[in-house]
């Protein structure tokens, strides 16, 4: 370098170092004039910090350290200025006083650093680290100049200069070290310390050792040893930034706008890091030219010493950059879109439109929410045949409608579309390399080497893309037929009581096995296209390597280890550039197809204001329909036409009609849950929850006149205790509280419950009876601050009793007075007396509306009732029947998982729902074990190790021939003489090498270009070809081992106890069969393929460095032991980290189910922010989760990196102090000695891989475990039960081991073709009784005959399979009504029309079997035109959405009555099977039941005593005994006439009408 050079170089670092010392310049004048006040606490965006985080805060160190080598800096360079103007210097005058400048300058800095408050100080250390760093590289690259001339003559003067250097050095490392804030806290939570710790420890990735130490020391981590997010990085902050920009363009250009700079970070970072991949070959390069060009026997010089610190330093380089470049990706790209786009999501789905249409598959029907059954005369009023279309629908519909694709878009297309944003960097990094690689092998091999290379692999470029086009629809189909699999067993998860009680275990496992088989075959082609595709990478970069260097070797006569060794490992380099495009490609096609479908959402219709404000709820003749996305496919839907209705202020209202004749239509209207066709609709404007001021509500103010509260016909209930459920958000007023748990008919519930009202509630109140669900809704609403109450069909699930007991005291009580209540019921009767304004619905619109004082006198009031009850029942209702008459309802009802009956126990704890366990440490050995089996055994995996071992031998011998064929050249100018030399040894250092060992085998030879390079071709090929079989081998195992693990887990949660499914909530045991399932089919086999190579290169690197000198196996040893300390440390976190990602992404997807299901709930109570914010907390433990995780890999990958370049350093110092080193041989070890660090960082990361796929596998092997219910017992006669007797002889039964007995000694029989009503108290044990009658509850003592066999000796499957039962809660599947009424096609479409109209669905004269729906019902085809509304049932191929939500719940009832209808069993168990049906319905019903069954036992657990009071015996149970039983005329004169079953009669209030009943036709139909 010329002295202007080093000269211009000095003066651009110092004008460099005076532009980084004008912001401390800047701040140190600002100073001056005035000084800040330190504040006493620091606050930030990110948060808070304590006072004793502050106190424990302290730059000082770091400060001092900063004074002192500025200052000996300062002196030193001054000395040396100052001697070379004496002339006993360096010769370097100017460019020292130069330096002097730069000290002085960065003085400055240090006094303004000394000044600055912590932040401050944190950026100016910043400009003086840079500053530091400057001047260090002019330091040594004049020392560099002149470091030879001044060791032989001016020693002092070159230790001074050393000495400048350290200093420089020290300084830049004290200016990286000073801290940027205390600790702060967000909601009382440490914040991760990114921005906390100094920026050496940002730049190092130090900061989490603290929680890597936690780890390893507890050999585990919980999500409270994790510091919270920073505000880069939560969700609320990141979705406000995101909401603040109201992008308008596509989402993808919304997303690179929002993080456009990290983008550009990232691209940078990306381009920095192609350049460096190359500069380690490059040095390499340089000393194999040196070595080359020695004269023999001469000593390395200076030149030759300097190339191995630039290995150093060029590979240190790369992997930081590459290291950074992760970081960006991941820190601050992937996981803050993720989360905001996750949030983004969820508040959409809080502001979506509720569509309840059930989707187009195949041959679909158009359906509406509530299509009207029947009309008043009970004929069918539809109106013409469904308009089929043959139509696939497509992706976006599919994803507005469904719920589970809607949690699709978080759990798989949110973090695809993070994901590729963490790597779509590799893209332009890709173009970046090529564009370096083809630089460097040009200058090495010239253009026609090259050109001939890259034409041979541009012959393989056709085979690349076939299997890519291949692979990337193999993935599509995956990727649908996963989200078949995830609809199925979802599907089957949810109905599961419904498939228990069926038996349909062995059905629906065969259902889920197609599916999975057709998920396997779907892996297995992915699998063999992928084998392909590596077979592709492999091939190719061999071909261009042999090619390109035979060319070479033909065009120069040779071929030098410097060519050949570099140009191997720049080829390597491209081959793992080149090699990820493929799969790049599909990746950034599946983000994009995910970036669409989260747009189409985004942009879906949302609920907006289509109502009026008025004081008064009013609708002016308005049109009215069920929310659609689709404006044009109304053609078929259910609508309210020409409303016309005004419901008084502060009254209340009511709403009757028959089964699905639109009535929760017209409740949802008044939520502005519609869509309004013509007309309007008029409410009270609501207050924003803002000005609502929930927490300063008192007695005075608690009624807000035009709030809203909702009590939905399907119970929403939060997974949260009782209490909290209650109050909804609200503060806590004792007296308002104590009043509604009494007027809702709960306080005795209440005190049922062990922990009472701090009782946890299961996901969708699993652990309460359907009544205690309807009363705790209803408690919600009468709490809430709601001046107008919306209620639709609240006394269906209770008892009679209970219900006048709420009409009474809680509807007319006085935490209802001048509220205005709007009512949806059947009980016409029961609330007339005290109801202000009554609607009739009916033919598609209304029927009549009125006052009921002007409704009365028109007589109009007494025909709408007649419509509801039959004459009886008009007469009676009056003092409707109580069978439980206390005010309670059934507390273990049929849908309870637990006993309800007060007892102290330890069992039952506070929570329903378990958390989720964790295991902790290492994977167990049992979990390897049982995949290692059954993906082939021992032997298998035996024969595996030996391949890979065969792979990796292959590859050390193509390098090692290379060697001998470079080697050659060399050779030949080596006379006979010196090759003697080859056979005598030497114990020293230098002469101790491998390379000595094996010379004899190398001898000068005649051998053609052609000999050595068919070997090298013929080895290469070898290499590719085991290559590629190696991964169809280990593909072939997992494929076999996911297989086998699917089948156990599927039979296991299908007949795991009810009391298990019943507390486990449904998206936990969704992730395993999905998330946890996709990991151990397609990353298993990858991670543990990729492992093994990776191991078996570190090895190979490790043998190709012996060949240098042996003494290369300690080093490498010592280095492993190194690595292995890391490696411990990283393990100890991410295994516990990677478990924790596992556990936070359930309560995200379990929130956004219950989200979704209660989505009306939540918006008509306005608690839509709160379930954000607490959506928010959710992804933020996510993200903590995943940011750790990543966080964890850089802190490894980057120590193992810093290992790494000694390794490589120490190998080329080696070989430097190794006379007579053959360049080919040092080309060799070289060229492995580079991997070194890789290889050390790939293994540990394959195997943190696969210990972190093992997590998956481990949780899918702990379910696969699961006890289940007992699959033993003996098979009845084929046709058992013929005759339907039963027989309960001194049955105790109880719900769990330390919990007392609900039924005790209880015996009774039922006779054959009996019909048997079961009535009793609350905690009688009448559901306990059905429970164990299906030995859902296994008997303790005592014994169940039916028709002689004792059932539990029988297997459990023919046991349910044999009898029926109609839950309270109707239990549909997603499909049409043939497949819900039939799942399993054994019956004829005749039986199924038949049952439908035994049921009342459709009519007798309406449909045949063979031309449903082909006749024009009445009325007229012109008044057809105005109703639009077609009966379902007509068509058994009508669609059946997601749990029947598209049918009306009556509807639901009774279906699954028809269904029971078509199986015909002896034995019928039906638990109040018709609780939402209107009374008209139901009468017919309640005949039907007595006509249809009339050859099968039945017994009917009752709420209305009418419906058992003619039955042929009635069982009456108290505490679990049987308290009488018998006829209903011996029950009646029982005891004298005060016999328990007559009390209930006569607190009935109808005690005439079931005197008539008992006595008159005791066994009468």
């Amino acid at each position: 370098m010329s002295d202007t050079t080093m000269l211009a170089i000095a003066v651009t670092a110092l004008v460099a170092i005076g532009l980084f010392s004008l912001p401390s310049l800047q701040h140190l004048t600002s100073q001056l004039r005035r000084r800040d006040t330190k504040p006493e606490v620091y606050e930030d965006d990110d948060g808070k910090a304590t006072p004793e985080a502050v106190a424990a805060f302290s730059t000082k160190v770091p400060k001092a350290f900063v004074i002192l080598f500025s200052i000996i800096g300062l002196c030193v360079s001054i000395t040396l200025a100052v001697l070379s103007t004496l002339s006993q210097g360096d010769g370097l005058f100017v460019e020292n006083w130069l330096g002097v400048g730069a000290w002085v300058l960065l003085n400055c800095q240090m006094v303004s650093i000394v000044m600055a408050s912590s932040r401050t100080g944190y950026r100016l250390g910043g400009f003086s680290a840079l500053s530091s760093a400057v001047l260090a590289a002019v330091l040594v690259a004049q020392d560099n100049q002149i470091a030879v001339d001044l060791l032989r003559h001016k020693a002092g003067i070159f230790a001074i200069r050393v000495v400048e250097t350290s200093t420089i050095l020290a300084l830049m490392f004290a200016s990286f070290s000073l801290p940027r804030r205390p600790d702060v806290f967000h909601d009382g939570k440490l914040v991760d310390g990114a921005y906390t710790r100094s920026l050496w420890s940002r730049l190092n990735w130090s900061w989490p050792a603290n929680v890597l130490r936690e780890g390893k020391r507890k050999n585990d981590l919980d999500l409270v040893d994790l510091p919270r997010p920073d505000h880069y990085t939560r969700a609320e902050e990141t979705t406000a930034d995101w909401l603040s920009r109201d992008s308008k363009g596509p989402l993808w250009l919304s997303i690179i706008s929002a993080h456009k700079l990290g983008f550009a970070m990232q691209w940078f970072a990306t381009l920095m890091a192609a350049v460096l991949t190359f500069g380690p070959y490059w040095c390499v390069l340089q000393l194999l030219r040196i070595i080359e060009q020695r004269p023999k026997g001469e000593a390395f010089g200076y030149g030759a010493w300097i190339w191995v610190v630039w290995i150093t330093l060029t590979i240190l380089a790369q992997s930081w950059v590459e290291s950074y470049t992760f970081w960006v990706s991941w820190g601050e790209l992937s996981i803050p879109i993720r989360a905001q786009l996750s949030s983004l999501i969820f508040m959409k789905s809080m502001r979506r439109k509720d569509v309840k249409k059930a989707g187009k598959k195949e041959t679909s029907v158009a359906k509406s929410t509530e299509p009207t059954v029947s009309g008043p005369a009970g004929g069918v009023i539809a109106t013409d045949s469904p308009q089929v279309e043959e139509t696939e629908e497509n992706e976006e519909e599919k994803v507005k409608k469904s719920k589970q694709a809607v949690v699709n878009l978080i759990g798989v297309d949110a973090k695809r579309v993070s994901d590729f944003a963490s790597f779509n960097c590799f893209f332009p990094g890709s173009v970046f390399r090529l564009i370096v690689s083809l630089a460097l092998l040009l200058d090495l091999l010239g253009w026609k080497a090259l050109v001939a290379g890259f034409s041979t692999m541009t012959a393989l470029i056709p085979v690349n893309i076939f299997f890519s086009k291949r692979y990337s629809k193999a993935q599509d189909n995956l990727m649908k037929v996963r989200d078949e699999k995830m609809g199925v067993v979802s599907e089957a998860l949810q109905g599961i009581r419904q498939i228990k009680f069926s038996a349909l275990e062995p059905q629906w496992e065969k259902k889920i096995g197609e599916v999975r088989e057709r998920e396997l075959g779907c892996i297995w082609n992915a699998f063999m296209n992928d084998a392909m595709l590596i077979g592709c990478w492999m091939t190719s970069p061999i071909m261009l390597a042999a090619v390109s260097l035979s060319v070479y070797a033909a065009v120069h006569g040779e071929l030098t280890p410097s060519v050949a060794f570099v140009s191997l490992g720049v080829f390597h380099s491209l081959e793992v550039t080149l090699s990820a495009i493929p799969e790049l490609t599909t990746d950034l096609l599946d983000a994009w197809v995910s970036v669409k479908r989260i747009d189409a959402y985004l942009q879906g219709a949302e609920i907006e204001k289509n109502t009026k404000d008025a004081d008064e709820v009013t609708f002016d003749n308005a049109t009215i329909a069920w929310p659609s996305d689709d404006k044009d496919e109304r053609s078929n839907e259910f609508t309210l036409q020409n409303v016309n209705v005004k419901f008084p202020r502060g009254e209340l209202s009511v709403i009757s009609g028959k089964t699905g004749s639109g009535k929760s239509l017209m409740l949802a209207a008044v939520l502005g849950e519609v869509d309004i066709l013509s007309g309007s609709i008029s409410v009270p404007r609501t207050l924003p929850i803002k000005q609502r001021h929930d927490s300063k509500a008192n007695k005075a103010n608690w009624i807000l006149p035009s709030s809203v509260a909702f009590v939905a016909q399907i119970p929403w209930i939060e997974n949260a205790t009782i209490k909290n459920n209650i109050l909804f958000g609200l503060p806590f007023d004792e007296d308002r509280y104590l009043k509604t748990i009494e007027v809702c008919a709960l306080k005795k519930d209440i005190d049922m419950f062990t922990e009472g009202e701090k009782t946890e509630i299961g996901a969708n109140g699993i652990n309460l009876s359907g009544g205690q669900k309807w009363r705790i809704t209803l408690a919600r609403a009468i709490y809430s601050r709601a001046g107008i109450l919306v209620l639709d069909d609240i006394f269906s699930a209770v008892d009679a009793h209970v219900g006048r007991h709420i009409f009474e005291r809680c509807l007319h009580g006085e935490l209802c007075v001048g509220r205005t209540r709007i009512l949806v019921t059947h009980h016409v009767a029961l609330v007339e007396p005290k109801t202000k304004y009554l609607v009739e619905l009916g033919d598609g619109g209304v029927l009549n509306a009125g006052l009921v004082s002007e409704l009365a006198e028109a007589g109009t009031l007494q025909q709408i009732k007649s419509h509801e009850q039959t004459e009886l029942e008009m007469q009676a209702y009056e003092e409707v029947t109580a069978v439980n008459s206390e005010e309670t309802s059934e507390t273990d009802g049929e849908l309870i998982g637990e006993p309800l009956t007060k007892a102290p126990s330890k069992a039952q704890g506070r929570k329903y729902v378990e958390e989720e366990t964790r295991e902790q440490g290492a994977i167990k050995k049992h979990v390897y074990a049982t995949y290692l089996q059954d993906s082939g055994g021992w032997f298998f995996w035996l024969f595996i190790i030996i391949f890979f071992a065969c792979v990796q031998a292959f590859t050390i011998g193509r390098s090692w021939w290379l060697r001998i064929w470079t080697g050659t050249y060399q050779e030949e100018s080596i006379s006979a003489q010196d090759q003697s030399h080859a056979y005598t040894y030497s114990l020293s250092l230098q002469q101790m090498s491998m390379d000595k060992i094996v010379q004899p085998m190398i001898s000068t030879s005649d051998h053609s270009l052609g000999f050595y390079l068919g070997i090298y071709v013929l080895l290469a090929l070898v290499s590719a070809i085991l290559g590629t079989v190696r991964y169809y081998y280990v593909f072939l195992g997992s494929i076999r081992a996911s297989r086998k693990i699917f089948a156990r887990l599927n039979f296991v949660v299908l007949r795991a106890p009810l009391r298990w499914l019943d507390t486990v909530p449904v998206g936990r045991v969704l992730n395993r069969f999905t998330a946890d399932f996709n990991s151990v089919d397609s990353h298993m086999a990858y991670s543990l393929a990729f492992g093994f190579s990776s191991l078996l290169n570190l090895v190979g690197v490790i043998i190709a460095g012996i060949f240098v000198s042996p003494f290369i196996i300690f080093l490498a040893f010592f280095l492993l032991l190194i690595s292995l300390w890391y490696a411990l440390q990283y393990l100890g976190g991410a295994r516990p980290v990677k478990r924790l990602e596992s556990t936070t992404k359930s309560p995200v997807f379990e929130t956004f189910n219950a989200a979704l299901n209660g989505v009306t709930t939540i918006r008509s109570f306005d608690r839509t922010q709160p379930y954000i914010e607490l959506m928010f907390g959710r992804l933020d433990d996510w993200s903590v989760a995943t940011w750790h995780l990543w966080l964890f890999n850089r802190w490894m990958g980057w120590r193992m990196a810093v290992v790494g370049s000694f390794f490589a350093s120490i190998v080329a110092i080696l070989i430097l102090l190794t006379p007579d080193m053959h360049s080919a041989l040092a080309g060799f070890a070289l060229a492995f000695a580079l991997d070194f660090s890789g290889a050390v960082m790939w293994t540990i990361r394959h195997y943190a891989n696969i210990e972190l796929e093992m997590n998956a596998a481990e949780r899918v092997v702990e379910y696969t475990e699961l006890p289940t219910e007992s699959l033993e017992g003996e098979n009845p006669p084929a046709a058992w039960p013929t005759e339907g007797s039963v027989e309960v002889n001194d049955l105790v039964v109880g719900y769990a081991t330390d919990l007392p007995p609900v039924l005790k000694g209880l015996t009774f029989s039922v006779k054959r073709n009996e019909r048997v009503g079961v009535v009793g108290r609350t905690g009688a044990g009448k559901s306990s009784l059905t429970l164990a009658l299906f030995r859902f509850l296994e008997a303790r003592s005592g014994s169940i005959h039916v028709d002689g066999l004792d059932i539990s000796k029988i297997k459990l499957h023919t046991l349910r399979s044999r009898l029926a039962i109609i839950p309270q809660d109707p239990v549909l599947f997603s499909g049409t009504v043939r497949s819900n009424l039939d799942p399993f096609d054994d019956h004829t479409d005749a039986e199924l029309y038949d049952s439908l109209r035994r049921v009342h669905l459709v009519t007798e004269d309406k449909t045949s079997p063979g031309t449903p729906a082909q006749t024009q019902d009445t009325p007229s085809e012109n008044e057809g035109a105005n109703n639009k509304n077609i009966n379902v049932f007509r068509d058994l191929g009508s669609n059946i959405s997601e749990g029947g939500l598209n049918l009306s719940q009556g509807q639901r009832q009774l279906l699954c009555l028809a269904r029971a209808i078509v199986s015909r069993p002896k034995v019928m168990v039906l638990d109040e099977a018709t609780s939402a049906v209107d009374m008209h319905t139901d009468g017919l019903i309640q005949r039907s039941i007595r006509e249809e069954f009339g050859g099968s036992t039945l017994m009917v657990i009752a709420h209305r005593l009418s419906t058992i009071a003619d039955f042929d015996r009635i069982l009456v149970l108290s505490d679990g005994k049987v308290a009488e039983f018998g006829t209903p005329r011996e029950l009646w004169e029982c005891e004298g006439g005060r016999g328990v079953f007559r009390g209930m009669c006569e607190e009935s209030g109808e005690v005439e009408r079931l005197r008539e009943m008992c006595l008159g036709g005791g066994h009468g139909n």
